[in-house]
């Protein structure tokens, strides 16, 4: 405020400096012009000449005003156009959001009809044909939206959700290409890309997409490890069908590192690692995932290291599991079947009781009738057992956590809709909470 009237201040005071210069000078002016001739002194002639200027100004000011009505009101028409026409596409995508077919389709049409820009409209048009089951039209509003740069994304990741539905792989992996080429740091679009990469057994195209995924930071560094393991793990089975042992280890051995958590890696280093006579590092690297993923295919992984050994042998053997992870309940029953079948009665009774407070189960029960009848020869036990075995929860299964559908053994791909890395360990109880 201070500044302001400083500065108001500066300019009166020039102005009335001005004012008294020329009042102490007047001079004259003498003005001939077609017979006229005009007598004045100077500083009237200057508050002629403003006078002039202003009304020349105003004059100026009006004419432009006429003149540039038709131009405003045009311009104002467009301006509310535009407003209501992203009002209506905002409202669009709102009602697209909740799922209402009519009001979407409604709006798409007065959004597409005030702001006559396809690229723009292409979106809400699209996804309100999608609701409508429209596909066709669909497909050719967001082909449009991928010609214009701003709108590629959108358009592309809409095809790529079309051609998904449709079950067109192809398409998919073309679409998912297009837009990871665009350079966004997207999670979705990197899974949706690597998932559709490995379905087509592209391994090696999928390994360069992680690499991409790691500059870009898209997915959390344990996603990229995991999933860099599964093409790892495939490309063992590759080096193995080309007859490239030591190239399938190797991979093998980086799957295994990469997740410990994967099971299916640890196994077959392990399965690889015997052969080329390390039988102490497959025992090793058996142990190291049996710590945070016990799983029973360890347990064979392990007897297969020494198949011919004897039952005390792999009492001994399968305590050293049991040590490593001593609440895995598959590491107690293995341990008391190998302690039955060198009639250890004491540490299979032992053992089978651990099992059965940390997993009780129809196969836990039944290997406790079977003690009874071979240590003490009580049928009456026996039969006691095998009645809770009756009701007992069942044994632990493969399960794809996308569909829902049980099978028989790991793969990195579901049998039954080729989902990627979906295949969980699940007691049967707990399958019923898988996705349908």
């Amino acid at each position: 405020m201070a500044r302001r009237l400083f500065q108001f201040a500066i300019i009166v005071g020039a102005l009335v400096a001005v004012s008294v210069w020329f009042a102490d000078r007047p001079g004259l002016v003498s003005i001939h012009w077609l017979g006229w001739r005009i007598d004045t002194s100077v500083p009237v002639l200057l508050m002629a000449m403003l006078a002039v200027m202003a009304v020349v100004a105003v004059v100026w000011r009006s004419l432009a005003a006429v003149l540039g009505a038709p131009g405003r009101f045009f311009a104002s028409r467009r301006d509310r156009r535009r407003r209501a026409g992203y009002a209506a596409l905002s409202d669009g995508l709102a009602a697209v959001a909740v799922g209402d077919r009519r009001q979407a389709g409604k709006l798409a049409k007065r959004a597409d009809k005030l702001l006559s820009d396809p690229t723009l409209t292409g979106l809400l048009t699209a996804q309100a044909a999608q609701l409508s089951g429209d596909e066709a039209e669909a497909w050719r509003r967001l082909s449009i939206m991928v010609e214009r740069p701003e709108t590629a994304l959108l358009g592309l990741k809409g095809l790529l959700a079309l051609a998904q539905k449709r079950g067109d792989s192809a398409a998919s992996l073309d679409y998912a290409r297009r837009a990871w080429a665009l350079g966004v740091a997207s999670a979705e679009l990197a899974r949706t890309l690597f998932d559709l990469q490995a379905g087509a057994g592209q391994w090696v195209e999928a390994e360069v997409t992680l690499e991409e995924t790691r500059k870009r930071r898209a997915l959390a560094p344990e996603d990229v490890r995991r999933r860099q393991a599964l093409v790892h793990l495939e490309r063992s089975y590759q080096a193995e069908r080309d007859q490239d042992p030591v190239a399938a280890l190797n991979l093998a051995l980086k799957a295994h590192k990469e997740d410990y958590t994967l099971i299916e890696a640890a196994v077959r280093a392990a399965r690889l690692l015997h052969r080329a006579g390390k039988e102490r590092k497959a025992a090793a690297v058996i142990t190291t995932t049996w710590q945070v993923a016990p799983h029973p295919v360890l347990v064979e992984a392990s007897i297969a290291l020494a198949p011919a050994e004897t039952a005390l042998q792999r009492v001994k053997r399968l305590e050293k599991l049991v040590k490593a992870n001593p609440d895995a309940a598959d590491g107690h029953i293995a341990l008391a079947e190998a302690a039955l079948a060198g009639k250890l009665w004491g540490q299979a009774r032992t053992h089978l009781q651990r099992a059965a407070e940390l997993r009780p189960s129809g196969a836990v029960f039944i290997l406790l009738a079977r003690l009874e009848r071979e240590e003490c020869q009580d049928e009456a036990a026996a039969q006691a057992w095998l009645g809770q075995a009756v009701g007992a929860p069942a044994e632990p299964a493969w399960v794809c956590s996308a569909c829902g559908k049980p099978a028989d053994v790991w793969s990195s791909l579901c049998p039954a809709c080729g989902a990627v890395d979906a295949l969980v360990w699940r007691q049967p109880a707990l399958l019923l909470a898988a996705p349908a």
